[in-house]
């Protein structure tokens, strides 16, 4: 058979209670302090003192609680970047349904939304690289491949976690003159550790 705990909130000692049972634990710490002193400090009046001035502090706090109550620590609601595994059902179903892909072929990159084509640029027009991170909830790098065309200035935004962007960054290393060096590779890996900024990785040699 187990036991219920009881559900009403435990009654307060009214004030005048404790004030009157500071004031005999105080009278009788006292009283014992003076005969521990003039009886050679004897063991018995020790023990009293010693518990009535414990007794004395205890209902110091109890009416210290009750006249001036302890202030509640506020909660720090300074919103950390969630991962993946924070995030609710909806929003995880929300961001794949928009979720960006890279594909690429010898003649353009191209980012896909659902099977559609949302961003292309040609290899030839691609002129920069740069990861930028926007100081957001959720940090996510994202991939700037821009470049100068015949319809003006022109580009793809590629998202850290879009599907592809594996093979997309081996292509780079081949199809981008010059990108494949130490350099570039340290960039990479500074704006993979940061919280926000903007990296600039590549840039097309002049001819």
């Amino acid at each position: 058979m187990s036991v219920q705990p009881d559900p009403r909130p435990p009654r307060e000692v009214p004030v005048l209670f404790s004030l009157l049972g500071l004031v005999a634990a105080l009278s009788v710490g006292l009283w014992a302090g003076i005969h521990y002193m003039s009886n050679e400090a004897s063991l018995f009046y020790g023990l009293i003192a010693g518990l009535s001035f414990g007794a004395t502090f205890a209902f110091g706090q109890q009416i210290k609680n009750r006249l001036v109550p302890p202030k509640v620590r506020k909660t720090d609601w300074k919103v950390q970047a969630p991962g993946a595994a924070e995030l609710s059902p909806t929003r995880v179903a929300a961001q794949q349904a928009r979720k960006i892909s890279v594909e690429f072929d010898d003649e353009e990159i191209r980012t896909m939304v659902r099977g559609a084509k949302r961003e292309s640029i040609a290899w030839s027009a691609v002129d920069d690289v740069t990861i930028r991170i926007s100081d957001d909830a959720l940090p996510q790098p994202q991939w700037i491949l821009a470049g100068k065309s015949t319809e003006g200035i022109k580009g793809v935004l590629v998202p850290n976690d879009a599907d592809g962007l594996e093979a997309l960054m081996e292509a780079m290393k081949t199809r981008l003159p010059g990108y494949d060096d130490d350099k570039n590779y340290e960039t990479v890996i500074a704006a993979m550790s940061a919280m926000e900024g903007s990296f600039h990785i590549w840039h097309r040699p002049a001819a």
